[in-house]
């Protein structure tokens, strides 16, 4: 999973997002079926301009998770999608919107979606 873009504008947020990211993270590495690269080596990537397929074939993987988070006041948009590297083409794809206040919520159901997706392919 690439770190999760903040789109909200405001540079204060950016904890909010690597926080988002850091998380997801750590539930997607809970799924022994996945191979989830740890939140200090995709880092690298944040805001970075690099192709998809060489980022996978960096982090010898053949799919990747990338996304967004926007925060305004209380409500959380976070939008991911499972991006399959050689050829490049998405594979899924989907927004979450909800009260900041069930952040914990938001982060389990995205990463039981991205299981989910990921099992199916």
């Amino acid at each position: 999973m690439l770190p999760l873009a903040n789109l909200s504008g405001d540079p204060a947020q950016e904890y909010f997002a690597d926080g988002m990211t850091e998380a997801l993270i750590t539930q997607l590495a809970q799924i022994g079926a996945l191979r989830v690269i740890s939140s200090t080596s995709v880092a690298q990537y944040k805001n970075g301009k690099k192709p998809l397929p060489l980022i996978a074939r960096e982090l010898n993987v053949e799919g990747i998770v990338e996304g967004s988070v926007l925060r305004f006041g209380r409500e959380v948009r976070i939008t991911a999608q499972l991006i399959q590297a050689v050829p490049e083409r998405h594979l899924w794809a989907k927004s979450y919107d909800r009260d900041v206040r069930d952040v914990l919520g938001i982060q389990s159901e995205v990463a039981r979606s991205v299981v989910e997706e990921s099992e199916s392919r």
